[in-house]
């Protein structure tokens, strides 16, 4: 595997009921993968969306895209979330806990 383009690791509190957009910098990698777990001991995330940015997010993205697959992500499990030949320079991953919760992303693009 070539050297890393990017690499995020960040941990994120969700508030009760309230979505929060995360945009995590590709920096044009064509294939990424970064995992999101939640981290928090009891709630659930309970709604997810990803969007691409190609040129960032000053600029025009991609509508953002529901996620259910793995969704609600319960306290202590972990979902990636990646793509192969898909250059970007953001993804925007918003997400919502309706009790309010923590979570990591963590990953890297090539």
């Amino acid at each position: 595997m070539p050297a890393y383009l990017s690499r995020y690791a960040k941990d994120h509190t969700l508030v009760a009921g309230v979505a929060l957009d995360i945009d995590i910098p590709v920096d044009g990698a064509r294939d990424w993968c970064f995992v999101l777990k939640n981290t928090g001991s009891t709630n659930s995330v309970t709604a997810m969306t990803v969007a691409r940015y190609p040129l960032g997010t000053a600029e025009i993205g991609e509508d953002p895209v529901s996620i259910s697959t793995g969704i609600p992500l319960a306290a202590g499990d972990a979902l990636p979330i990646e793509a192969t030949r898909e250059p970007v320079t953001t993804l925007r991953v918003t997400l919502t806990s309706t009790s309010g919760t923590t979570v990591r992303i963590a990953g890297g693009g090539w």
